[in-house]
């Protein structure tokens, strides 16, 4: 369970910043730092040589990137609502006349944040597991990171179902 949540977490930080690349190309907002003006001022001001390269480092850097924040979020809403789908499903089938409270979903918003720090964020361990995935192929990144989103929208599909028919 521990490395399959290490995987995903890596999936969807590849996602991340291949999208963030993605986004830069055809982000007008970057063409401010290509005047001299700003150049000149983010160098003297703050330190910066390359407010571009800086930026990309902002977004992507393993360690404290903003990127690996939302990938962090997104990891730990996938195992929430996988938890919330199966509570449903299962108070459902025991007692259907059960009415889910707020109590019930901040307890599993947490316990599913416990788990994603004690198998990922704990110690960083997920840079050790990052290093291990960055040697993989592209064959095997690319099998890897398709059968994520493949598990991301049976999570979806699951939450909806359990919703839909369990209600």
């Amino acid at each position: 369970m521990k490395r399959n949540l290490n995987i995903l977490h890596y999936c969807l930080y590849v996602i991340d910043s291949k999208l963030h690349f993605f986004f830069n190309k055809i982000n007008p907002a970057l063409l401010l730092y290509k005047i001299p003006y700003i150049k000149k001022r983010m160098k003297n001001k703050y330190g910066i040589k390359n407010p571009i390269e800086f930026y990309n480092d902002f977004w992507t850097d393993k360690k404290t990137g903003f990127g690996l924040i939302f990938s962090g979020g997104w990891l730990i809403g996938i195992v929430g609502l996988i938890f919330i789908s199966l509570g449903i499903i299962a108070i459902d089938i025991i007692n259907p006349k059960l009415v889910l409270n707020k109590y019930y979903l901040i307890s599993l918003g947490i316990f599913s944040y416990l788990i994603c720090y004690f198998l990922v964020f704990k110690n960083d361990q997920y840079l050790k597991y990052f290093e291990e995935f960055k040697d993989w192929s592209i064959v095997e990144k690319r099998k890897n990171v398709l059968s994520g989103i493949g598990f991301i929208f049976g999570v979806i599909v699951l939450f909806f179902s359990s919703l839909l028919y369990f209600n």
